[in-house]
């Protein structure tokens, strides 16, 4: 027992960098704040846009650019495994593994298969959480049925766990990447009749789909300079700009002069509307991002998807990356 938790902490203090001791207390005050500002919509989610290798379904959730959480469910024949894993400053500080199967023996035992078909509504199922604090010393802890069973750590269970988690985190990164990529644009889509034009590199952002909706929002204050030049209205796109004109080809119908608070400019050059209030200022960039940040949350339940090869950022042809859209739904 005793060399087990010693290799555990040479573990968690090597692998993640805690030097500095942690309590299970201080470690609980941070998960609880984690939960409050993911509750409150405070959180940027970022999913996976594959499954997950150890994970299955994944969702990171960002707070000033640091993951903070991490959610992922492995689904299987009724049961499912799901694993929550809270962060700070890239060091896992508590895991949370729940196992839910089926109990597959009993429930034969009862209703054998050569007499019955399956109902799944009389399944039973086993429930059991690990939890690990990786305090100093780290904690263990294996429970079921809201019920302590032991407190002895598994430790090939841990570093399973623990190995997953570094996984997950690497395969976050790949979507941080993706729209970090945004960028490196250096020509936007405005017309082209049987094709998709523009840099390849805003295509792919969009093909993303839901799955970096928030950390689209969240670049709208953005204001690093691109190459990418802007027809018509001159001057260059900024990240935030590009990262705006991906939101909108993902979700259609965006009230943008509502959100932005300046009316569309029907008796002169329209859209430069836009463009004059965001670049007048970088308060004004991040009053926008915030209003379209509460604008997403209050509607996203309300978000259909609709297949259409119709495109919103340009007049372009063909079939659409993502053969469809989101847009709001006002039954």
């Amino acid at each position: 027992m005793k060399v087990i938790v010693c290799v555990l902490f040479f573990v968690s203090s090597t692998a993640f960098g805690q030097t500095v001791p942690r309590t299970e207390s201080a470690i609980e005050k941070y998960v609880k704040v984690i939960d409050r500002l993911n509750h409150e919509n405070k959180l940027v989610r970022v999913s996976y846009h594959n499954m997950s290798d150890c994970g299955g379904s994944l969702d990171g959730y960002y707070l000033n650019k640091s993951l903070v959480l991490m959610k992922a469910v492995f689904s299987g024949e009724l049961g499912f495994i799901a694993q929550n894993v809270y962060l700070q400053d890239q060091k896992m500080m508590k895991l949370i593994y729940r196992e839910h199967f089926p109990e597959w023996e009993k429930y034969y035992a009862k209703y054998p298969a050569e007499k019955y078909e399956l109902d799944s509504g009389k399944m039973t199922y086993t429930d059991t959480i690990y939890t690990i604090s990786l305090a100093n010393p780290p904690l263990f802890k294996k429970s079921a049925s809201q019920k302590t069973i032991s407190h002895k750590p598994n430790q090939k269970l841990m570093e399973s766990i623990i190995s997953c988690g570094q996984s997950m985190m690497l395969e976050l990164q790949e979507v941080i990447a993706q729209i970090d990529s945004l960028k490196y644009v250096q020509e936007m889509p405005y017309g082209c009749e049987n094709a998709v034009c523009g840099d390849q590199l805003y295509w792919k952002v969009i093909q993303l789909g839901d799955n970096g909706i928030e950390l689209l929002i969240d670049k709208l204050d953005d204001s690093t300079p691109t190459t990418a030049k802007v027809v018509l209205f001159g001057g260059n796109f900024t990240v935030a700009d590009i990262a705006y004109d991906a939101l909108n080809e993902i979700i259609h119908n965006i009230p943008t002069f509502e959100l932005l608070g300046v009316p569309f400019d029907k008796a002169g050059c329209g859209y430069c509307a836009y463009w004059n209030h965001v670049r007048k200022s970088d308060a004004n960039r991040r009053a926008f991002k915030e209003a379209v940040r509460i604008w997403y949350h209050q509607t996203k339940n309300k978000l259909v998807w609709v297949e259409s090869n119709k495109f919103a950022t340009c007049e372009c042809g063909g079939k659409h990356p993502n053969g469809g859209h989101y847009e709001l739904d006002n039954r």
